[in-house]
């Protein structure tokens, strides 16, 4: 896949965030989702040896969950279980940040804003590079979460899965509807360019 526009993000001005890459949900979305942990990790492994900021956002629920006490949905996604581990491929270093959400919104009761802070990633300044499961629902949240808090977006689709065909291409299309595409970029994995910081600071003056 070669298609895209061409992304330059500095690691130090730019996170890669990586949603809900959980056993569970990776079991739900079936054989497709294999060659989108294959390019994450690719992506994932260039930040590591530009040494970037890199987010893991982990998906759980307790068994008193409205989910499941109001609303009567199935369990999952219970905590202390193996189906919210992280697939293997995208295991955690010791040294790279895991979020917990209790929704699909990873920024609603979560410690993402104070991490953003910690992290020095600013508004109107910075990227976030946005990957992983499901596009139409837990990455979308996070896509919509960091537009209406005025960052830059990068959204490779190839790194981005939906259930279903269709629930991808809405995602996509409303990251590239006008009312979203002044601050989120859709492209792939393999046009996203990370600059070495003077290389960064060359381009950030001129």
């Amino acid at each position: 896949m070669n298609k895209g526009t061409l992304v330059e993000v500095s690691p130090e001005l730019s996170a890669l965030l990586i949603v809900d890459m959980q056993a569970d949900g990776c079991r739900r979305h079936g054989p497709g989702v294999k060659p989108v942990i294959q390019t994450i990790r690719s992506l994932l492994n260039r930040f590591r040896e530009a040494n970037g900021k890199i987010i893991h956002i982990q998906s759980v629920r307790s068994k008193t969950h409205p989910e499941f006490t109001v609303f009567g949905r199935k369990y999952e996604l219970l905590e202390n279980t193996p189906g919210v581990e992280f697939v293997e491929e995208l295991k955690p270093l010791s040294s790279e940040i895991v979020v917990q959400k209790f929704s699909h919104d990873c920024f609603y009761q979560t410690s993402l804003e104070e991490v953003l802070g910690r992290l020095d990633l600013l508004p109107c300044r910075d990227t976030i590079v946005v990957t992983g499961i499901g596009s139409n629902n837990c990455v979308y949240h996070a896509v919509i979460g960091f537009h209406v808090r005025n960052y830059f977006i990068v959204v490779p689709e190839n790194c981005i899965h939906a259930t279903r065909p269709e629930g991808q291409a809405f995602a996509i299309s409303q990251f590239q509807s006008p009312a979203y595409n002044f601050n989120i970029t859709v492209t792939s994995s393999d046009r996203i360019r990370l600059l070495s910081e003077s290389t960064a600071r060359a381009v950030s003056h001129q």
